[in-house]
């Protein structure tokens, strides 16, 4: 699942990048091939004993296995009804051999229905409450100020040094937020392999008995969850912030040639970001561009992208090591290039983003470098119209491409255990190109709509083709599940809670009388969170999942009682039921669903007071998702991201396919783990309250 509100409002501090972590970019090529040496020689020691303690393992399993190897295939967002559409037209013949030799069910997901969320549950057998990932965002307590829910930066670290050289080991600079225990370190624990690519809410990675590559919350080298850089040469687009990126303009440096500055991490002292030097020169009438990006020399032509393009940023003894691809959007006058965000250079990781720390390097060095930033499918750089929408698709398939491989090289050289992979491609194209499949969608105006009509098509049959090649490789005691967490509906009209809280009563700015009416936002005018005033404020929302009460004690500037917090609740649910939507005729919200009442786990009281089921087409606004206040309830949605899953759970399930005919009538996510364990033979930990979709179903009560 893709980020659905602006990545410079989820900055993570980019000083973690040259302080606290970065030993690894510091110690350079040397330190890491060193300690190659060193954890190979470890290695091939320590085979012998790693056999027989598997076995010892394996003859305490108490259940016999039922599969060599199990395969879980994560197909982030596919859509059971699309998929259903598309098998039965013929185009998704391996999906549809699974349902036939198999089994097929719509998958139930969670609530709320979106990737960190659903993932987490697929990881640990639990609901919300049980693992604490609720939403993309949560709030603070303190300035109600959206923070990620999944990561954050610790204030300390334990790192050793060897000089002013940071040594591997001690604290991972950020903590990861999920609560519970992953299926695959309950298969470490007994001895049983696992390799875990691209699991979403893996960052920091798990410290397991197995190999793991993280995926969402990744940051890019500036800190953030994704920040592209845009330079054109003086002329139309203004140079400043863009919602999820840079705009810098050219200088001149010679005839058709010119120069620019490449932000990096922020400087350790606060005195601004590091930079590296770009120069180009174009020759507009062959279409070709010859860049020099911090010592890297490359050409480019139209509609095509460079390879990693490595880059080190210095900052005296410090260094900061990232990789980023380079497209030209525009020859003619004037010429503009769009720069990716700064991923993390997987060959020499400020911090480690796999585990064991040096499986990165091992897959760089395998496959070659590979986008490591959490969410690598730049969709902002769409929504703005920075790239157009083959360049998109360029980027994402090339990602998809990067991950084939790592999935590939797994199950060519693991025999046993589990491999679990997520692909995102799934996800981030439909949530882009839905509006292809909807003529009238407020997403087209002045756009393109006859070009990639067939995208998402044409995704789903790529997707299928991707299942016929991992069942190519499969043995006959092999598993293959292939899950999405959620499915997929149109993302029409947003709607802005904290403005209807505002228009009821329930919230107040702080440019707000105490007494009489409200006056009118002017439309176009957003406030922000920290233009609330919170002392008055009973209702308000952030992220995507639903909306909290501001209650004292709990809130630092609670006004609620305690004790008035149901009573509250209650009112405001029965009022946002149905509510309606004047312009579009109909309800933009079906049912909303108190916490207490489907959160029975520990971390309830982290979650959102109440979730909010929003009828297919609509979806929380892209001001609401960042805690700001404007003039409309709803509104049309015309970004590029018109497709969206954010919405009644119950109308956006995932796909479950096996290659092995399961029991479940009824399967969720929650009984995938459980489902997996069961297969290899493992106990189900007791805190997971899934089931194995291959036991047979306890009898219902007459």
């Amino acid at each position: 699942m893709a980020l659905l509100v602006p990545p410079a409002s989820l900055t993570v501090l980019a000083p973690a990048y040259i302080g606290p972590g970065a030993g690894f970019a510091l110690g350079g090529s040397f330190l890491f091939a060193l300690a190659g040496i060193g954890l190979a020689a470890v290695a091939l020691l320590a085979w012998p004993v790693r056999v027989v303690v598997r076995m010892i393992r394996a003859r305490r399993r108490p259940g016999r296995a039922k599969a060599r190897r199990v395969v879980t295939l994560g197909l982030d967002g596919l859509d059971p009804i699309l998929a259903r559409k598309w098998m039965d037209a013929g185009q998704m013949p391996n999906l549809a051999r699974l349902k036939a030799e198999g089994g097929f069910r719509p998958l139930g997901t969670t609530w709320p229905a979106m990737s960190p969320v659903g993932w987490s549950t697929f990881a640990t057998g639990v609901d919300p409450s049980g693992h604490n990932i609720f939403d993309f965002l949560n709030r603070d307590m303190v300035t109600h100020l959206p923070i990620l829910s999944s990561t954050r930066l610790k204030t300390h670290s334990t790192r050793r040094h060897l000089g002013p050289v940071p040594l591997p080991g001690g604290d991972h600079p950020f903590e990861l937020l999920r609560r519970s225990k992953p299926f695959w370190t309950t298969c470490g624990e007994q001895g049983v392999a696992s390799s875990v690519l691209r699991i979403p809410i893996t960052f920091p990675p798990d410290r397991f008995a197995g190999r793991q590559l993280s995926a969402m919350c990744v940051p890019d080298l500036r800190g953030t969850q994704g920040t592209f850089t845009h330079f054109s040469a003086p002329g139309e687009d203004p140079a400043g912030r863009t919602t999820g990126g840079d705009r810098r303009t050219l200088e001149a440096a010679g005839p058709d040639t010119w120069r620019g500055e490449l932000p990096g991490p922020d400087r350790s002292h606060g005195s601004g970001v590091q930079t590296v030097a770009v120069t180009v020169k174009v020759d507009a009438s062959a279409r070709r561009a010859e860049f020099e990006l911090d010592g890297n020399r490359f050409t480019l032509g139209e509609h095509e992208y460079s390879e990693w393009i490595p880059l080190c940023f210095c900052e005296g003894r410090r260094r900061a090591y990232g990789i980023c691809k380079v497209r030209v959007t525009r020859f003619e006058a004037p010429f503009a290039f769009y720069v990716s965000p700064v991923n993390i250079d997987p060959l020499h990781p400020a911090f480690p983003i796999s585990q064991p720390a040096h499986f990165s390097l091992a897959l760089a060095r395998l496959h070659g470098r590979f986008a490591t930033l959490g969410l690598a499918e730049d969709t902002w750089a769409l929504n703005e119209r920075v790239i157009d929408e083959q360049a998109f698709l360029d980027q994402a398939w090339a990602n998809h491409a990067e991950r084939e491989r790592q999935l590939f090289h797994a199950l060519d050289h693991q025999p046993d255990g589990v491999i679990s992979v997520v692909f995102d491609a799934t996800d981030r194209i439909q949530h882009m190109f839905f509006r292809y499949l909807e003529p009238d969608h407020p997403a087209n105006a002045g756009k393109d709509t006859e070009r990639h009509k067939d995208a998402i098509a044409q995704l789903y049959t790529r997707a299928d083709d991707l299942v016929g090649r991992v069942l190519a490789k499969l043995g006959p005691r092999d598993v293959l599940l292939v899950v999405s967490d959620h499915g997929f509906k149109s993302f029409r009209r947003g709607v802005n809670l904290n403005a209807w809280f505002r228009r009821n009563g329930y919230l107040y700015l702080k440019s707000d009388p105490v007494f009489g009416p409200l006056p009118q936002i002017p439309v176009g005018t957003r406030y922000e969170a920290t233009d609330v005033d919170w002392t008055r404020t009973r209702a308000y929302t952030n992220g995507l999942a639903g909306f909290y009460l501001n209650i004292a004690g709990r809130e630092r500037n609670g006004c609620v009682p305690p004790e008035e917090a149901l009573a509250l609740k209650r009112e405001i649910i029965d009022q946002l039921r149905g509510l309606p939507d004047p312009a579009g005729g109909g309800e933009a919200v079906t049912e909303l669903w108190a916490g207490e009442d489907i959160y029975p786990g520990p971390y309830r009281e982290n979650g959102p007071d109440v979730i909010v089921g929003y009828k297919p087409g609509y979806r929380t606004d892209w001001d609401a998702a960042v805690g700001a206040v404007t003039d409309l309830i709803v509104s049309d949605n015309t970004r590029s991201w018109s497709g969206d899953h954010c919405m009644d759970p119950r109308q956006v399930p995932g796909v479950l396919f096996s290659n092995r005919s399961f029991a479940a009538t009824r399967p969720d996510l929650r009984d995938i783990a459980p489902s997996v364990l069961d297969l290899l033979g493992l106990p189900v930990p007791r805190h997971m309250t899934g089931r194995s979709i291959f036991a047979p179903e306890p009898e219902q009560a007459p």
